[in-house]
């Protein structure tokens, strides 16, 4: 029952995380919830609640190029005063102290080394005309960002920049359902404000339609275990239906192909 409840709490820090929440998913009632769990945990709930959306934070500052203000809403925070008193508490310098400071981060490590809510948003999402790079391979491989390099060589051809572009992976199979690891995907980027010179055997539309926006953050490595987790929240939704169609991930910068990790990534998933 703890690590569901753990897990719980790791998947919704974006959320207010009520006893009566946590009563739903284990079945207990919040008083002997609580009490269970205080004493299996060595603290109180709350404080161990209170912990993960700063180590969260902490992990989020020293990895990612987030707005401060970004990552305060991720971890649960709505106040920037409150958010920034309770990481100096924990980590003992401000939010942007940390994150400029590679003493402080040595010095006080951060205590995760992921991110991911559940909470999946609903949207419906107009077609981008993009430029495409076409791929095969393992999804969960970083061998897979090999494609980025070609990307990042054709950018600087028309002498632009990568933060001249939104930057997707389009994936055309899933994994999990045909147990095929070697697929087709995408390497997709849409410019921001102008137009590309028109390659129509190159371009192609994207993100066109309903889908579900999962957001996360961590090692490529944990890529497999992560979309397991956003599945099984997907499967739990029996008002949520999958439809034929690719799926996205939209990354927050350009992945680099020989360090991929940690990007932020908001994943699309095709809805009916």
């Amino acid at each position: 029952m703890t690590s569901e409840v753990l897990l719980y709490i790791h998947h919704h820090l974006d959320s207010k995380i009520s006893l009566e929440s946590l009563g739903k998913v284990t079945g207990y009632s919040p008083f002997h919830l609580q009490k269970k769990l205080s004493r299996e945990l060595g603290t109180p709930l709350g404080k161990y609640i209170q912990e993960q959306r700063l180590h969260t934070a902490a992990y989020l500052l020293a990895l990612t190029r987030l707005p401060i203000l970004d990552i305060m809403t991720m971890v649960g925070f709505e106040d920037n005063s409150a958010f920034g008193r309770a990481f100096k508490k924990l980590y003992a310098v401000p939010p942007l102290q940390y994150r400029s400071s590679q003493t402080h981060q040595q010095a006080h490590p951060h205590q995760t080394s992921r991110y991911i809510s559940t909470n999946g948003a609903i949207c419906r999402e107009a077609p981008k005309t993009a430029r495409i790079f076409t791929s095969r391979g393992d999804y969960f491989s970083r061998e897979s960002f090999a494609i980025w390099e070609d990307v990042a060589a054709y950018i600087a051809s028309i002498g632009k920049t990568p933060d001249d572009f939104e930057h997707y992976s389009v994936f055309h199979e899933c994994p999990h359902i045909t147990g095929n690891r070697d697929s087709r995907f995408d390497a997709a980027i849409v410019p921001k404000g102008f137009t590309l010179p028109a390659e129509p055997f190159l371009q192609s539309s994207i993100l066109d339609g309903k889908y579900i926006k999962f957001n996360f953050c961590s090692a490529v490595q944990e890529y497999e275990s992560v979309s397991a987790e956003v599945n099984n929240a997907v499967a739990a939704q029996p008002e949520i239906r999958h439809r034929e169609g690719a799926s996205y991930f939209r990354y927050d910068s350009m992945p680099s192909p020989h360090n991929p990790d940690n990007l932020f990534i908001n994943w699309y998933l095709p809805i009916a």
